[in-house]
């Protein structure tokens, strides 16, 4: 027991080395993440050449860090040395996405292999947000593209079937990315059959009705004067105020006149004077739809003329 002081001063020692060296590196590292974080949100707004800078500078402060510990193996391999190097590799990896490059390598950004395969697996999600970006603006040109992508990822990411003391938990990552990409899918999809389905509508005529619905019940012959009931003048005072009706719901509900009643139906409606709503209903062309909608107002004109 005479060496007990000795064998607890160099201890002592060695301790305090090694926590002056984390020390010194954890506010390295944590400054290293802040600059990867703020260059992804660069690459969100286009300013690529300051994300650019901002890597750059994350890759010195994780130099400095590494430095900072390099006689130290315990805290050099520790959690937050890979925490930045998992940052800059989304980071540098989400930029070089964006920009349409090649993926720089865990060699060229000087991260181990777990660190970057966590990393790539986090710019999926940064890559499915500058996609709902773009999609929010109209511009789908990069849609198929940026999927293909986030689908080779996953294919790849699936592949590397190690335990998780390996490689860091990338099957929780992995899990991440396949809810993102069929996500993603299922969003991008929709927008690219909404856009279509817009184009179309927009090469119909103006005049086709605003709905199905409506073009349904215009499914019927084309009006012609040689249809229209002919009336008296007593009828016709009817008819003056069901087109003053018309003329105001169609108004009211931003539609055409004939959508409500044409000319003809309006005729037809006063020639027969129906008595009830059943027998409104029945009238050709006029059907349960316009009866069940306008077949209050019609019956109160009706009532309501001598």
């Amino acid at each position: 027991m005479n060496n007990l002081d000795s064998i607890a001063e160099q201890i002592r020692k060695s301790l305090a080395a090694k926590d002056g060296a984390r020390e010194q590196m954890l506010p390295l590292c944590r400054d290293s993440i802040r600059h990867s974080s703020n260059a992804i949100r660069a690459v969100h707004r286009q300013e690529f050449d300051e994300a650019e800078e901002l890597l750059r500078k994350a890759r010195s402060l994780i130099s400095d860090a590494e430095k900072a510990v390099n006689s130290n193996r315990e805290l050099a391999n520790g959690g937050i040395i890979r925490d930045a190097h998992k940052e800059y590799a989304e980071a540098s990896i989400t930029l070089a996405l964006v920009n349409g490059k090649s993926l720089p390598s865990p060699k060229t950004l000087r991260v181990d292999d777990a660190a970057y395969l966590n990393g790539l697996g986090e710019a999926v999600g940064e890559i499915r947000r500058y996609l709902l970006d773009s999609m929010r603006r109209g511009d789908l040109s990069r849609g198929e593209e940026l999927l293909g992508i986030m689908d080779d990822i996953y294919s790849t990411l699936v592949t590397m079937d190690y335990p998780d003391a390996i490689t860091g938990g990338l099957r929780r990552t992995t899990d991440m990315v396949r809810g993102v990409l069929e996500r993603t899918r299922s969003d991008l999809t929709l927008t690219m059959r909404q856009e279509e389905l817009e184009k179309r509508l927009v090469s119909l005529p103006v005049d086709i009705p605003a709905s199905i619905e409506e073009a349904m019940s215009e499914k019927d012959m084309p009006e012609t004067k040689t249809n229209e009931p002919v009336l008296d003048d007593k009828q016709m005072d009817i008819y003056e105020a069901l087109i003053e009706w018309r003329q105001k719901r169609a108004t009211e509900e931003n539609l055409t006149e004939n959508i409500i009643a044409r000319n003809s139906m309006l005729k037809e409606i006063i020639r027969i004077n129906p008595s009830n709503m059943h027998e409104l209903m029945e009238i050709k062309g006029f059907g349960e739809r316009r009866a069940n909608k306008y077949g209050r107002d019609i019956m109160r004109i009706l009532k309501k003329q001598p």
